[in-house]
């Protein structure tokens, strides 16, 4: 029978995984609670299940196994590698540990695994109640940052400048919650920020590109709109920068498969702002990384889920260029009308258009990167024509709003 591959969560960065999987021979089943998940529409079976629903997909594995010949569990791009892993051990699949994939997927529990180990202490407390709040926000001092345990996109989050703003902070990020309804908060680190990922094999961190994130100027929010692959950074920080991650990774006993890190450049030293058992979001290793150096993580990630070995020739850069994603950030409102688009899929070195709000949807307010209604990645061979395409693209795509 042809090896099947389980993929929770059928958003738009899932549909590279199930074509690669599709590609490598796998009868794709893939799992989400939206029945217009983008992933569903190329799938071989679909499977209407919240990716948070972790006992269902134990379930799920185990019937999978007896009756799909189930190879593996996977998940690429999404904040859900505590379901992966929960489902991969109940079913006798290859994977992590379900404690390292905890560690991964809750804030609180991936800070105090990290200070248990010593590895990039940083100041944090965790916070059921709005009064845990309050002391938690005195003992840390202004500015600091509140978050919810377990989501991601920087939903949730809210960095505050005054105890005025602690209530509807904690209010925020303790309804963003799933599994935990605790918040986070931390130290505020001020700096530029990156998106690591490596692969762990043997417990030993393989390095696999560095992006320079960008974000919105805003005192409140983190919201990313763009990303620049390769690096910027010297060197010897992204060596730093790697050497931290096998730290992280040997900390929180991720041994095997995509290891993902949100890192932070404070005073000129690498910090940990999360580290994550996945591959990146952010059209990053699904699409840029392949673009800039010719590597394919989805494969390699995808071996190692149904229990082969890493091939390294996956991982090792084959050529270099540079790539980027960015977001056109239209003011909110109704869209009436978005005027370019195919004029600038035509334009050389566009490689990518994703269009998540159409005519007639609301933009809300800018909160978190989950909000961005547009994703484009671009390629050029020279830094300097990537920033002169990207001006092109900006001046291309018109958006009419209400």
């Amino acid at each position: 029978m042809q090896p099947s591959l389980l993929i929770v969560g059928g958003g738009l960065l899932q549909v590279p995984a199930v074509e690669r999987a599709k590609e490598l021979g796998y009868f794709t089943i893939v799992t989400d609670k939206n029945e217009n998940a983008p992933a569903f529409s190329i799938c071989d079976e679909k499977v209407f299940l919240s990716s948070k629903d972790i006992e269902g997909h134990e379930l799920l594995a185990k019937k999978f196994c007896e009756t799909k010949n189930l190879a593996g569990v996977y998940t690429q791009g999404t904040d859900v590698e505590y379901t992966v892993a929960r489902a991969a051990n109940y079913a006798n699949l290859p994977g992590i540990s379900v404690d390292a994939a905890q560690y991964c997927n809750n804030k609180i529990l991936m800070r105090t695994r990290l200070s248990e180990q010593n590895v990039d202490n940083a100041k944090f407390f965790a916070a059921k109640t709005l009064d845990n709040a309050y002391d938690a926000v005195k003992n840390i001092g202004i500015p600091c940052i509140l978050k919810p345990a377990d989501n991601s996109a920087s939903r949730g989050v809210t960095i505050i400048h005054s105890e005025s703003e602690i209530k509807n902070a904690f209010e925020v990020a303790i309804n963003s919650c799933f599994h935990e309804k605790t918040v986070i908060i931390e130290e505020f680190f001020d700096g530029e920020e990156y998106s690591v990922d490596t692969i762990v094999w043997d417990g030993i961190v393989y390095p696999c590109g560095i992006s320079d994130r960008e974000f919105l100027k805003s005192e409140n929010y983190a919201v990313q709109s763009g990303s620049l692959t390769p690096s910027l950074l010297p060197e010897h920080i992204q060596n730093e920068m790697y050497e931290l991650m096998q730290s992280a990774a040997t900390a929180v006993g991720v041994d095997k498969g995509a290891f993902k890190g949100d890192l932070i450049i404070v005073n000129g030293k690498p910090r940990i702002i999360e580290v994550t058992a996945r591959t990146s979001g952010g059209f990053d290793s699904q699409y840029r990384k392949p673009y800039s150096f010719g590597i394919d993580l989805i494969k390699a990630t995808i071996d190692i889920a149904v229990g082969k070995k890493l091939d390294f020739s996956d991982i090792v850069p084959r050529w270099f260029k540079w790539s980027k994603t960015f977001s056109i950030f239209p003011k909110p409102g109704k869209i009436i009308r978005i005027d370019g688009i195919e004029e600038a899929k035509k334009i050389p070195g566009v490689k990518n258009i994703f269009i998540t709000a159409k005519e007639n949807d609301i933009i809300p307010d800018y909160v978190h990167s989950a909000t961005r209604v547009n994703h484009i990645i671009i390629v050029e061979k020279t830094l300097h024509d990537l920033n002169k395409l990207q001006e092109k693209v900006k001046n291309t795509i018109k958006y009419t709003i209400e």
